[in-house]
């Protein structure tokens, strides 16, 4: 089995004006003028709307409006993130979008150019610029331009059952060698259980691992993008989760067989974001005091990534800039927008501005964890994602590809390492149709 060895990477410069020219052309339709005459002004608080799928948002809406009485939110619910892009653009063409909008990491470039967010440089920049660490800028920044303000980081982590992990006599990997040599002694030991599940059909997850390896997949080259999904790291993350596949090393099952498998206790861990916290308490409480989190294995040592994260950025209809700053400000760097995010444990966002990270930790209820901080575990995560990643303006069809690959690979019909060739053909050529220059 080949493991790419992990060289560091210097981080990727700002776009230039020039190379964002087609990104600014396209989300042109943002409101010239936002300036209301002070006679015009209204007399009560200015009313704005808010959209999102993400956990207790709700309730981070009423904790704002009863901190304060000069801006009033209205929630919009959204039934899930993969429902988020297809409403937003259909709502800005038709001029009905909400004020506030929720967008993931990988889909802000794609936005940007679609023209469903605005340039919130003049209004955001400087909060931008002084609240959150470079590696989280250069995605919701690009060429000088602001589009969106960061809330979390999906460090990706390593969730596990230290009471199975015990009786089956292993440790917790630092290393993906170690990884399969606890994957092996498992599936040797009872042919019911496994150390973990394939991420087969998992294009975010594929996004992930290649970043931990050292991959670049977007990035900038003059005035054009240049694209590199079929890349040596990326060929070498793949090799790893196939050989796995391959070995029957790890479960291959559907989502609902899976966490049957996962209540059973037959399965020992889980791979995913810091948000994840959440979701076994919320799915397994019956396993409280059995699950800890630990730093995600990599090729040389612990070696983290991003594996989700969601911002918020102002529609190309909104006409109430300022409000809605005042309202996104709130939500990502007030610890009591944090606080309405967590309580009750329905919510464990890794807060992106540093700030907020402590109320982040005071507000959710360690027992699941046996009083483990897993905001420590995702703290220390932060510091080892490999910089440089840059998301670029057609991810969506690069994900669309990647996710059609993958039926072929669990058909038995090609290799993981198949399928990135293909989604890199198809991303250029969408950005070429869309008159975005690439390389």
């Amino acid at each position: 089995m080949k493991y790419w060895r992990k060289t560091s990477r210097t981080a990727l410069a700002a776009l230039t004006v020039t190379a964002l020219a087609a990104t600014a052309a396209c989300a042109s339709n943002a409101p010239a003028d936002t300036q209301t005459a002070e006679s015009e002004k209204p007399t009560g608080p200015v009313e704005i709307t808010f959209s999102s799928w993400l956990r207790n948002s709700a309730q981070v809406v009423e904790a704002f409006n009863a901190s304060q009485d000069e801006v009033k939110v209205t929630f919009q619910e959204v039934a899930s993130g993969a429902d988020n892009y297809p409403q937003l653009t259909n709502q800005v063409t038709a001029g009905t979008a909400p004020d506030v909008v929720t967008v993931e990491y990988p889909r802000v470039a794609d936005m940007a150019t679609q023209g469903v967010l605005q340039d919130i440089t003049d209004i955001a920049g400087d909060l931008v610029d002084s609240s959150f660490p470079d590696s989280v800028k250069s995605l919701v920044q690009f060429g000088g331009t602001t589009w969106s303000v960061p809330l979390d980081l999906g460090v990706y982590q390593f969730f596990y059952r230290e009471d199975l992990f015990q009786q089956h006599g292993i440790e917790v990997p630092t290393t993906w060698e170690e990884y399969v040599a606890a994957a092996e002694k498992v599936a040797a030991a009872d042919p019911n259980v496994r150390i973990g599940a394939s991420t087969l059909g998992d294009p975010a997850a594929y996004a992930a691992l290649a970043w931990q390896h050292g991959a670049t997949w977007a990035a900038v080259d003059g005035d054009s993008w240049k694209i590199d999904i079929d890349s040596p790291e990326t060929e070498a993350s793949a090799e790893f989760q196939q050989d796995l596949v391959d070995r029957g090393l790890v479960w291959t099952d559907e989502a609902e067989a899976l966490q049957q498998k996962q209540a059973a206790g037959q399965l020992l861990s889980v791979i995913s974001g810091s948000w994840y916290g959440a979701g076994l308490t919320q799915t397994y409480p019956d396993q409280a005091g059995k699950w800890k989190v630990a730093p995600l294995p990599g090729p040389d040592g612990p070696t983290a990534a991003m594996y989700g994260g969601s911002t918020f950025g102002i529609s190309a209809n909104s006409e109430k800039q300022e409000a809605a700053l005042t309202f996104i400000e709130w939500m990502t760097t007030n610890p009591e927008g944090i606080k309405a995010r967590i309580d009750g444990g329905a919510s464990t966002v890794f807060p992106a501005n540093a700030e907020a990270r402590s109320a982040a930790s005071e507000a959710f209820d360690t027992a699941f964890f046996g009083g483990q901080d897993i905001y420590a575990v995702a703290e220390e995560g932060v510091d080892t994602i490999p910089a440089g990643w840059l998301w670029g303006p057609a991810t969506s069809t690069t994900l669309t590809a990647l996710a059609d690959g993958s039926a072929k690979v669990k058909a038995g019909q090609s290799k993981l390492t198949d399928i990135f060739g293909p989604a890199q053909e198809a991303t250029v050529s969408d950005m070429k149709n869309r008159g975005i220059s690439v390389k």
